[in-house]
């Protein structure tokens, strides 16, 4: 599972309003606009993301980037790469509870119920640590 992707963004000045918009040659399904470049960039970046989590939740194919120098573009667009962090969407979006069964010894088992522990919370606390030594970091 990728953390992170790249891929080339084509922005354009819409000469009529003045907005931003932003494609993605790839993904033709995404579209994104904005009054200034910041806001069109922030929501291509969401777009592309969250259209990346699916893709990967329904096993679609997620196409290779092309080389942001080699795109054919209009005259006035610029190309700029977003990159789309799936780690934080993931977390985001994929926030169900999975049961995962664990064996205890039972003196373990009867110690942790004699004090009220959660295990299930020190479980998530640990993986959280353990994962942080990956690099996994949350906020």
């Amino acid at each position: 599972m990728k953390m992170k992707y790249v891929f080339p963004a084509v922005i354009e000045r819409n000469k009529i309003n003045g907005r931003y918009i932003v494609v993605f040659p790839e993904l033709p399904e995404i579209v994104e606009h904005g009054e200034t470049l910041e806001d069109a960039l922030s929501s291509a970046k969401r777009a592309i993301e969250v259209h990346l989590f699916f893709m990967e939740k329904y096993n679609e194919q997620i196409p290779e980037a092309s080389d942001i120098l080699s795109l054919a573009m209009p005259e006035d667009a610029v190309a700029l790469p977003v990159e789309a962090d799936m780690f934080r969407i993931r977390q985001s979006l994929d926030t169900k509870s999975v049961s995962k069964t664990v064996k205890l010894p039972k003196w373990l088992r009867d110690l942790g119920e004699e004090y009220n522990l959660n295990f299930s919370q020190i479980l998530r606390e640990a993986l959280r640590l353990e994962l942080g030594s990956y690099g996994y970091f949350w906020e």
